[in-house]
């Protein structure tokens, strides 16, 4: 890795979802599809028959998308940094929390037109 200096990686810290990261992927991906479709749809720009989150990390995450034959990814970048596990929870579930008040619009809107 040359472009981190030793200092830099001596000093870094673990992604603060690294051990939630699984949960959080199985909880999406069961309970939520329909929304990983619509950001895909939104935050992407892509329209998917199916999408699925395979990673998740402090600043977005991964999901894989089909579209008829086409097998692809895109990342999804958080709106902010996830500073703390706490922070990309809902209360009580593991889901992600980090769009805020804009997915909920968004996807109450997307609901609706459908």
């Amino acid at each position: 890795m040359g472009w981190v200096s030793a200092e830099d990686y001596g000093s870094a810290l673990p992604d603060p979802l690294a051990e939630v990261a699984p949960g959080i992927i199985q909880h999406m991906n069961t309970d939520h599809a329909d929304a990983l479709l619509l950001i895909a749809r939104w935050f992407a720009g892509e329209t998917a028959d199916e999408a699925a989150m395979t990673a998740v990390d402090r600043l977005g995450f991964h999901l894989r998308l089909r579209s008829g034959d086409r097998i692809h990814g895109r990342r999804v970048a958080f709106l902010r940094e996830v500073r703390n596990s706490d922070a990309a929870r809902g209360p009580g579930t593991p889901h992600i929390n980090c769009f805020g008040e804009q997915t909920r619009e968004m996807m109450n809107w997307a609901r609706k037109a459908v």
